[in-house]
């Protein structure tokens, strides 16, 4: 008759663990035991739970995003004479189920399809948003233009990095520059769609401390002993 060393259960024959605690049986006099055979290959794989969470994404995303946008359409019609202001937000909720979905949906170049995705729809939903109201003539001369530069911009650096032209350090100083240009280019569309000339009023002020910090940043990166000190300060 034996016992449990850890809970005292009373084991049965031949148990190899406590049906209680189930602490492992030991018989010194049973002689090694022989481990149970492993499988050949594993019974869930990662592969497998990665679908899973991404389909269970995408239903929390269709729940959350797709189904308020519909419902904002249908109580904004159903309420008035037509559709208006569930133009808006059924088009915010329907741009952030994009973003949300495409990088769920698509398994190679990610990043590229994201970013075609988010250019195609922003667009979409701000030329929609110039239909409905009562200002347009902005969409073309100066949305388009400047969604266009950004993706651009964002796409030239993204290729960069990934081909390792950048590290952490230049990616960052990449990223402000681009952020530089792209106020100075916004500045600049607003004038010309105004038909007056190019005045800088606002842009000059995000332009100083990005591309401040973007050559303070190219500096610490072509100096080695700067950019390894830097390293072991911000471990990065």
């Amino acid at each position: 008759m034996a016992y449990c060393v850890h809970c005292g259960v009373r084991l049965e024959e031949g148990a190899r663990r406590c049906p209680l605690c189930q602490t492992p049986v030991h018989d010194p006099s049973a002689g090694p035991q022989e481990k149970p055979a492993e499988r050949a290959y594993p019974v869930h794989t990662p592969e497998q739970a990665l679908k899973k969470n991404k389909l269970y994404l995408l239903n929390w995303a269709v729940l959350l995003l797709l189904l308020p946008a519909l419902l904002c359409l249908v109580l904004d019609f159903l309420t008035g004479e037509g559709i208006s202001w569930s133009i808006y937000a059924a088009g915010a909720l329907i741009l952030l189920f994009i973003s949300v979905a495409v990088p769920l949906l698509v398994s190679r170049h990610r990043v590229y399809w994201s970013l075609l995705a988010s250019f195609l729809s922003l667009n979409g939903y701000l030329f929609l948003a110039e239909r409905v109201s009562a200002s347009g003539g902005w969409f073309f001369p100066i949305v388009l233009p400047s969604i266009t530069l950004g993706t651009v911009m964002l796409l030239a650096v993204i290729v960069l990095y990934r081909r390792d032209h950048l590290n952490k350090l230049t990616l960052l100083a990449a990223l402000l520059a681009a952020v530089a240009a792209q106020c100075l280019g916004i500045e600049g569309l607003q004038a010309l769609a105004k038909g007056s000339g190019v005045h800088l009023v606002w842009s000059p002020y995000v332009l100083a401390p990005c591309v401040f910090i973007s050559l303070v940043l190219f500096f610490i990166n072509a100096n080695r002993s700067v950019r390894e000190e830097v390293r072991r300060r911000v471990h990065f």
